[in-house]
């Protein structure tokens, strides 16, 4: 496994970037559409799982008071969900995050099976990752943080 941690300083970096990126575009968009406590407001409503799951997580990080905000930044609920779950919330979302975000559904989704796909080998099966998988994951997400980070701005 001392492979790992060359190809981890060449994955681990755009995957952390990106999926923050995502997270607080998301959290900031969906609050200029329906509020500051759109979490609440809307997606408890519009989906009730993925609201249950970072309410769960947030119970299991309750009990490990160490780990939390930190000064610099707050911890959200749209921090404690997955990949795949903010991805749902675009989908769900589509009429207010297509193209005010992304340019299609199937532009986002399209790049989005890739990046999960990866970063699901990288995390779980490190053995089956390439160098070439690395350099596809980064450009699927260079591509999407094009559209991110011009909202982020």
């Amino acid at each position: 496994y001392f492979g790992a941690l060359d190809l981890s300083n060449v994955i681990f970096p755009a995957l952390y970037q990106f999926e923050n990126g995502l997270r607080l575009v998301l959290h900031k968009y969906l609050g200029t559409c329906y509020g500051a406590n759109w979490w609440a407001d809307s997606l408890r409503a519009r989906k009730g799982d993925i609201f249950n799951y970072a309410e769960d997580q947030q119970r299991r990080l309750n009990m490990m008071p160490w780990i939390g905000s930190s000064a610099a930044v707050e911890i959200l609920p749209v921090h404690l969900i997955t990949l795949g779950q903010l991805e749902e919330i675009v989908r769900t979302y589509r009429s207010d995050c297509i193209p005010e975000i992304f340019p299609s559904l199937e532009f986002f989704v399209g790049h989005m099976e890739l990046i999960k796909r990866i970063r699901n080998m990288y995390t779980h099966m490190f053995p089956c990752i390439s160098r070439q998988d690395c350099d596809v994951v980064r450009r699927e997400i260079r591509t999407l943080a094009l559209h991110i980070n011009s909202k982020l701005s």
